[in-house]
């Protein structure tokens, strides 16, 4: 079969110089299984969640967020009697009970004022003058965790009161340098997960920052993934076969390009994407010599994180046997590539929890 060397040569001049294939129209090779994988995404994907006046956390009051006391905080209570005053430390119990001076008071799920006011209400009828005061000295209660590419030590961190996302990744010092804002994940108690991009929340200069924060809640976890996690495999008859780096709007010609392109070994026209779970691997047919050589964009799929591009030495008929015999390459290919499946597998098991 005759072999063209020119069109990669063009191939990646036109990726790798001009920067185009973010223009290139989405790929038609089965529009049923896209559709379905469009669908499937969304569905993974929910809405995000409108702002709240109120959760676990935190109440609004007065147009102003007050803190939810809880289980193990520990708390300052003031308590002035006539001219004498009286400091107490106390830590919440877990039925969410305080002792105060003998005294004991319900404070979990009220604020500092609120609790104040329990307080008085219980001793009042004990003293003729008397003022309580109570203020929050450490929060233990609920909190949210943070993993990934992140400045700070990723881990898990106290809520204070109302807090956004945005919040709590300045707490943590902000995303690092390799951090994928594209696709930072917000995971709810029971595995409900959100896909949030920060580039278009913080680009939404038309609706009231209110409007479109995402506020926390106690036990939320929060995933920032790097663009060092997410890889693209090339296998077979690429000059340069390996891993390589995932990008936005990226595609089959882009990833082959990267890879040097095919040897004059490889079938084009029998070209694979192997995508999806390792166990259950969805194979995606590619007629690359007819993008290469006729120009036709339907055969340029668009690529996913941790897709495998496998170019054949010859035509293969039974692609299910084959795959049998593939499979021991790709365990260990994922293997030698732990970093770049990480985040694939936290999203496995978020979605099934």
């Amino acid at each position: 079969m005759r072999r063209f060397a020119t069109p990669w040569l063009l191939l990646i001049a036109l990726f790798l110089g001009s920067g185009c294939a973010a223009t290139i129209p989405p790929a038609t090779i089965d529009a049923t299984t896209l559709a379905m994988q469009a669908s499937s995404a969304q569905a993974q994907s929910p809405p995000l969640p409108q702002p709240a006046l109120e959760n676990q956390t935190f109440v609004t009051v007065d147009g102003i967020p007050r803190y939810k006391i809880g289980p193990g905080d520990v708390l300052e209570v003031l308590l002035t009697k006539g001219l004498t005053q009286e400091k107490h430390t106390v830590v919440v119990k877990q039925n969410g009970l305080v002792n105060v001076a003998f005294f004991t008071a319900q404070v979990g799920g009220l604020t500092a004022e609120q609790a104040a006011d329990k307080i008085h209400e219980i001793m009042s009828p004990f003293y003729k003058q008397l003022s309580v005061e109570v203020l929050v000295t450490e929060y233990h209660s609920k909190q949210v965790s943070v993993f990934g590419a992140v400045r700070g030590k990723p881990g898990t961190y106290p809520l204070k009161g109302r807090t956004t996302l945005l919040d709590l990744l300045a707490e943590v010092g902000g995303p690092t340098a390799t951090a994928s804002l594209d696709d930072v994940r917000l995971i709810r108690p029971g595995g409900l997960s959100y896909a949030v991009n920060l580039h278009v929340l913080l680009a939404d200069g038309t609706t009231p920052v209110r409007d479109v924060e995402i506020v926390l809640d106690a036990n939320d976890m929060v995933y920032v993934p790097s663009t060092e996690d997410k890889k693209v495999f090339v296998l077979g008859e690429a000059k340069n076969p390996g891993a390589y780096p995932m990008v936005a709007n990226m595609r089959l010609s882009q990833v082959l390009a990267y890879a040097g392109g095919a040897k004059d070994t490889a079938v084009l026209e029998s070209a694979r994407v192997i995508r999806g779970n390792f166990h259950d691997p969805q194979i995606i047919a590619v007629d690359f010599q007819r993008l290469i050589e006729q120009g036709d964009l339907s055969q340029d799929l668009r690529i996913e994180v941790n897709d495998v591009v496998f170019l054949p030495r010859s035509a293969i008929g039974d692609w299910n046997a084959f795959m049998e015999k593939l499979k021991p390459t790709l365990y260990n290919l994922n293997l030698l590539m732990q970093p770049a499946i990480n985040a694939a597998i936290f999203r496995d098991l978020v979605r099934n929890p």
